[in-house]
């Protein structure tokens, strides 16, 4: 982690010191990302239209990414087992097309500090809490299975990390660590389709099949108006309030 830095909006630092309350000029900036972002969604669902599959996405298969095996991976497993059914199953899915796309990127992420952050890095908003993001909850769930493993304080950071970066748009790897970017991008394909058209059909399909998808778009849109009202001020309010809620309703995964 020593490139990243973690005081950017949605970083860990930056987190924990405003409980991820958004000022007027990070909201300002944050809405330019998503209207920036919004023209790259429309370009990729051009892209998947026309079937045109980077020749890189061949090759890659769910197969390739086995869940780690290590007490850490267990005791995260045994957390993620703590939320609802549509989070468990957006948690693999996130873990799986991350990988995905981190391998066609030709990005190195760690395996098993991946598949952390990827369970649970929605394991806070199951209830929302006024005043506090729900990032916070999901870094602090993920480590303690770090600190209840023996894991060092340094892989808990990692992850901490990457789990409340993942929710602020257009985040960088460099900037803000590949971990969280590649969560991102795992679960904004998952969610919404973004980056669908970087992966083979068959690689999504087998990713569908494995951790089967019915009713998310319901249960995830009813977490995040949820978590809206409940932090008026955070990046998902600001998101929601942006349509994000809508996108999903229309991504090309089904069923959703």
């Amino acid at each position: 982690m020593s490139s990243v830095d973690s005081e950017r909006i949605g970083g860990l630092a930056w987190t924990r010191r405003t409980q991820g309350a958004l000022s007027s000029s990070e909201r300002r900036r944050l809405l330019g990302e998503i209207v920036r972002g919004q023209a790259g969604y429309i370009a990729g669902r051009v892209r998947l239209a026309t079937g045109r599959t980077p020749e890189a996405a061949r090759v890659i298969g769910v197969g390739d990414f086995r869940p780690p095996d290590s007490e850490l991976a267990r005791s995260a497993e045994e957390a993620c087992r703590e939320q609802t059914a549509g989070v468990i199953g957006h948690g693999y899915r996130t873990w799986v097309f991350g990988r995905g796309l981190a391998a066609l990127d030709r990005e190195e992420v760690d395996p098993e500090q991946f598949y952390v952050a990827s369970l649970l890095h929605d394991h806070g908003i199951i209830e929302p809490v006024p005043e506090q993001d729900f990032t916070l909850r999901s870094a602090e769930r993920a480590q303690r299975c770090v600190r209840e493993t023996g894991g060092p304080a340094e892989a808990g950071a990692a992850i901490g990390q990457a789990i409340t970066v993942h929710a602020t748009p257009s985040i960088r790897a460099d900037l803000d660590g590949a971990l969280g970017f590649y969560v991102q991008a795992g679960a904004l394909l998952d969610l919404v389709g973004i980056r669908a058209e970087d992966l083979t059909r068959s690689f999504v399909l087998a990713t569908n099949s494995a951790y089967p998808r019915a009713g998310v778009t319901r249960e995830i849109t009813r977490l995040i108006r949820a978590e809206a009202k409940a932090n008026p001020k955070s990046r998902f309010a600001l998101l929601h309030r942006c349509g994000f809620a809508a996108l999903m309703g229309v991504a090309p995964h089904r069923p959703r």
